[in-house]
């Protein structure tokens, strides 16, 4: 890109080589390309943390306090930037959600479709939930409460494998992306679903804590 100032080459959030103005990220860039790093799912910790913190400082406010308003709005504008894509990659699902965002395959209404036989399941179980609930307003329901606890314990396992089959997919996804964009793009439609249905665990497990009075948090 262009510097603002100079008008001569210069990289994209670094200071220009030829006058040493800092430069803003360029437009529709992604939170991979802000933060250094090539669009990947299988991210370390380590060298987020690493590319995170030194961006940081890079961008820090105070070291633009004596320079023009321009560079002081482009150091604010970047670590912003750099703040956003760091708290959304470091998160194994924001960032397969926010990758499927980018691909124009986003989840509808933030869960997309369920599988017809878990939507049939939820349907069972909130059905079995409204049961408790009159059974509790006549001092009853013990069994019912049981028999729900036993459910909960279950979904959270099936949740727990979801996202095991989630995350495994995403090293075969970064090596697709790389020579078949087709297949990457396949691999990421399985990943939706897999994501969906761990959507609608959620609600129902939050369903189940709020009636069972679960102090346990769903995240």
């Amino acid at each position: 890109m262009r510097c603002w100032s100079c008008h001569e080459s210069a990289p994209a959030g670094d200071r220009c080589p030829a006058c040493g103005r800092l430069q803003p990220f360029e437009e529709g860039g992604d939170h991979w390309s802000r933060l250094g790093l090539p669009r990947r799912l299988s991210l370390g910790g380590e060298e987020l943390e690493a590319r995170f913190h030194a961006l940081n400082r890079r961008f820090h406010p105070d070291y633009y306090q004596r320079r023009s308003e321009r560079e002081q709005a482009i150091s604010l504008e970047n670590s912003a930037a750099v703040n956003v894509a760091y708290r959304t990659l470091r998160d194994p699902i924001a960032r397969v959600e926010y990758l499927l965002g980018l691909m124009g395959m986003p989840l509808e209404g933030g869960q997309g479709q369920p599988p017809a036989e878990l939507f049939e399941e939820i349907m069972e179980l909130q059905e079995l939930l409204q049961e408790y609930r009159e059974a509790r307003a006549r001092g009853d329901g013990a069994e019912l409460e049981r028999r729900l606890a036993a459910d909960r314990a279950d979904l959270e396992v099936r949740k727990a494998e979801v996202e095991s089959r989630l995350f495994g997919l995403y090293p075969r996804w970064d090596e697709l992306a790389e020579r078949d964009g087709e297949a990457s793009r396949g691999l990421l439609g399985e990943m939706r679903t897999l994501l969906a249905t761990r959507a609608y665990l959620r609600t129902i497990l939050r369903d189940l804590d709020e009636v069972l009075g679960t102090a346990e948090r769903t995240e």
